[in-house]
């Protein structure tokens, strides 16, 4: 009998794709595998008995992955209208670590770890050399992790034995497939309430988590866990490769940022080997144009947000055939200065001028300590102004408080378009000035924060609306890391019907 099974597969790279070769191999099943993009092919011809076994080990055998979606059976298959893609021979950077892979490794490999562990359980620093570069761990210290973190690196949790991860984090399903599939991505998770009051984890509920991804890890991991140890804080040795993380809608897996396990790839519009996703992006001149080719979108008026809390570029724009892209709205650059924030509010009207005075009387200790990064651009830098106004650390503390609050809507935070030399932009002293107001009525610093990720929502739907209208747009693509927030995207998803929202799949969202 023949049976012709698809399964989605949102990458353009042969690693699944050998996989399934080697179950195919294993079984001695007459199947091939075909690869398209967007999708893998498989094609039986056989007896009953011999596909039901092959499938039965599909299943058992087949690791997750974060670009897997859906799978179904057709009736039949266009061969002519679909290209299959042609391998290039790109080797990934990625360890290929099926459970089997796994269970060979921990057979084969014994090695004495007993004096790292001994030096982490003391309160000390281990530097270990992995596949991937050097890593320092350490048990969860506040001190440890903030002097880390000063010097630039991010801290992340590592999970030694993953069936002891509901004890601390609260997981959901999707959550663990993220984590346990074979690209091993950096997933944020949440502490449960009772865990990090004295913030030895990190200075949120939150944190990016993930399991062993190497050979070394696995082999250390394991140690570590029969030693009692069940998670670990850890920072790559260079700064620049903190591994590929992820988030994920109810329609798909969202790529955020990252190169390990994504490059070096093939790219077939481009018709070569792409190293990186600067490589990609630079490409193109900028995230957005290459999220517009990626999904064939470019000979059609589409609207674009591109919204990053680390670039200077963000705004709401357009394309439109024959005549290019157009920046609508801008996010503006500002000035990394809370002092020069504060003057900026006084000069909105003559209430403004007391607000600030009555503010910095009421919230005197805000204002004491020092203002941290002075280098950021774009949203990164209006949220960190923010959040220091507030009594935050930075824009990573306010986002992860907006995600802490439990209604289903908050206060209308003004988000007002400023005409200066001909360009509209986004007046990011109203949206602070309407956060001071807030504070100084006692509203909780979560209102607050999630109320400014849903009234940029709102901003958003209206001139979205508007401007697909106008140039009778019917794709409205989103792209930068501030789509990696759940406040937006399901705000987005509510707030926009009439158009068909767009996010890349086999892609990161931002540099």
């Amino acid at each position: 009998m023949e049976l012709i099974y698809k399964i989605e597969f949102n990458s353009t790279n042969f690693y699944f794709k050998d996989i399934i070769d080697e179950i195919i191999k294993a079984s001695a099943v007459n199947a091939v595998s075909k690869m398209y993009r967007g999708f893998i092919l498989l094609v039986c011809n056989d007896t009953e008995e011999k596909i039901k076994e092959f499938f039965e080990a599909l299943e058992q055998k087949l690791p997750l992955s974060i670009f897997l979606s859906k799978a179904e059976v057709l009736d039949s298959f266009d061969y002519e209208k679909n290209k299959e893609l042609e391998d290039k021979h790109i080797k990934v950077n990625l360890s290929l670590l099926t459970n089997e892979q796994i269970k060979k490794i921990l057979e084969l490999n014994s090695i004495d770890f007993s004096n790292d562990i001994n030096k982490i359980k003391e309160g000390g620093v281990s530097r270990f050399e992995t596949h991937n570069g050097l890593k320092d761990f350490f048990l969860p210290s506040r001190a440890l992790r903030e002097d880390f973190e000063a010097k630039g690196y991010e801290v992340k949790l590592l999970i030694t034995d993953i069936n002891k991860i509901s004890d601390l984090l609260e997981i959901s399903q999707k959550d663990l497939q993220l984590l346990c599939s074979i690209e091993r991505p950096l997933v944020k998770l949440k502490f449960k309430l009772l865990y990090n009051k004295n913030k030895e984890y990190s200075d949120t509920r939150f944190i990016y988590a993930k399991i062993p991804d190497d050979k070394e890890t696995i082999l250390f991991a394991h140690a570590l866990k029969n030693s009692g140890l069940n998670y670990l804080l850890y920072v790559n040795d260079d700064v620049y490769q903190n591994g590929l993380k992820v988030t994920y809608n109810d329609k798909q897996n969202i790529v955020i940022y990252g190169d390990k396990t994504l490059f070096p790839k093939y790219d077939y519009k481009l018709n070569r080997k792409v190293n990186s996703s600067a490589d990609y992006f630079e490409e193109y001149g900028c995230v957005y144009k290459a999220v517009l080719c990626q999904l064939n979108k470019k000979d059609v008026p589409t609207v674009g947000v591109y919204f990053s809390y680390k670039s200077d570029e963000s705004s709401i724009r357009v394309n439109i055939p024959d005549i290019g892209q157009k920046e609508i709205i801008y996010i503006p650059n500002v000035l990394n200065s809370v002092d020069n924030c504060l003057e900026d509010i006084k000069s909105i009207d003559e209430n403004t001028d007391r607000l600030v005075e009555n503010y910095v009387k009421k919230f005197p200790q805000f204002f004491e300590k020092e203002f941290l990064d002075k280098n950021s651009d774009g949203f990164a830098s209006i949220l960190n102004i923010l959040a220091y106004i507030l009594g935050m650390k930075d824009y990573k503390e306010f986002e992860d408080t907006a995600l802490l609050y439990r209604a289903k809507s908050g206060l209308q935070i003004d988000m007002n378009v400023l005409k200066i030399d001909g360009k509209n932009y986004l007046d990011y002293r109203k949206i602070i000035q309407s956060s001071m107001s807030y504070k100084m009525a006692d509203v909780e610093d979560s209102m607050i924060a999630y109320s400014f990720y849903e009234s940029l929502c709102d901003f958003i739907a209206e001139h979205v609306n508007t401007i697909s209208k106008e140039i009778g747009a019917k794709d409205l693509i989103l792209c930068g890391n501030m789509f990696a927030n759940s406040i937006l995207l399901s705000k987005i998803d509510k707030n926009l019907k009439n158009i068909n929202i767009i996010l890349p799949k086999e892609y990161p969202l931002d540099y």
